[in-house]
């Protein structure tokens, strides 16, 4: 038994006024909001800074469009990060291939060899099973028209084309297991970070990248893994607390870093923009710019040089 009874959108409604509290004005609007979304990923979702913690009801005077405004703001906000994550997500795609088959290489032989990767540890994942991963997509019957095209064609698919059909999170791992002459050739695309900070960017992008594709809460959002302590931190004047940076750890402003980080600056000065227009949308993001672990100076990121010290190169192969 799941101890929740079924309610109909009107007993929803009656349970919200007269037991919760929130105030429901229109309720042929509330009924409409809550066909459109649902009870669980509104109210459930929306309703914790609304709270009297006191009671388990809803503060007073708050309203059922307060509730659905908050829920807009980060329906909106994920549509923003996602959109140059996924830029981000490209342009890492774009550099690894490229170094990697600088090294050793753009065939299957290469980058399905074991030995052409660092061997299973404590922080290292286990190369076998990520090559068996990458080796399921290499199929004539993939989703892909290019890769069933390399097949037929070549019996082979160059890297730089493979990696366009992993997941991020297959990425991250497969940079992990690269040897130095690799992560560091990566490294230098994107400034001064070190190979460790690129690791554990990786490792939070993937995080906040899942949360906006499946439409989960991402103001308040936190990943167990967090931030390295870097050189952005210091020179945001980031307040610690017991030696400890307070924010840009495992916030939502860790994202931010790191998109300033792996975007190029005008692709960077893009997202700062539509971040403050989505802000100016919805004014209920002064209510929860702190739960989104943004300090006050949040702005001046936006005037730091940290840029890369060379064009990323990429590689295509046109199918003919």
């Amino acid at each position: 038994m799941s101890g929740k009874r079924f309610l109909t959108y009107d007993e929803q409604i009656s349970f919200l006024s007269e037991q919760k509290q929130l105030l429901i004005e229109d309720q042929k609007y509330a009924k409409q909001i809550l066909f459109k979304i649902g009870y669980f990923a509104l109210i459930n979702g929306y309703k914790q800074i609304f709270k009297d913690l006191h009671t388990n009801k809803f503060k007073l005077g708050v309203r059922f469009e307060d509730v659905y405004e908050l829920y807009s703001f980060d329906h909106d906000l994920r549509s923003v990060f996602l959109k140059y994550i996924l830029i981000c997500e490209q342009t890492i795609k774009s550099s690894l291939s490229y170094h990697f088959c600088a090294i050793y290489g753009e065939h299957q032989e290469a980058y399905l060899d074991p030995a052409n990767y660092l061997q299973a540890g404590k922080k290292i994942p286990n190369i076998r099973n990520v090559i068996k991963k990458i080796s399921e997509q290499l199929n004539e019957k993939s989703n892909c028209s290019y890769i069933q095209h390399y097949i037929k064609k070549y019996q082979s698919v160059p890297f730089w084309i493979l990696i366009n059909v992993l997941t991020i999170g297959q990425v991250s791992k497969l940079y992990a297991c690269q040897k130095g002459r690799v992560k560091i050739q990566v490294c230098k695309d994107f400034g001064t970070v070190r190979v460790n900070e690129v690791e554990r960017m990786l490792s939070i992008m993937t995080k906040f990248r899942n949360v906006c594709a499946h439409n989960d809460r991402l103001f308040d959002f936190r990943t167990q893994d967090a931030l390295l302590d870097m050189s952005i931190h210091k020179r945001l004047q980031i307040p610690r607390k017991a030696g400890r940076y307070c924010f840009g750890k495992e916030d939502l402003f860790a994202q931010v870093i790191i998109l300033k980080i792996f975007l190029q600056e005008e692709d960077f000065a893009l997202f700062y923009t539509e971040l403050k227009q989505c802000f100016g949308k919805h004014p209920i993001y002064e209510t929860v710019l702190y739960k989104m672990g943004f300090p006050e100076n949040w702005k001046n990121i936006s005037r730091y040089k940290l840029k890369n010290t060379r064009i990323i190169k990429k590689l295509y192969d046109t199918v003919s």
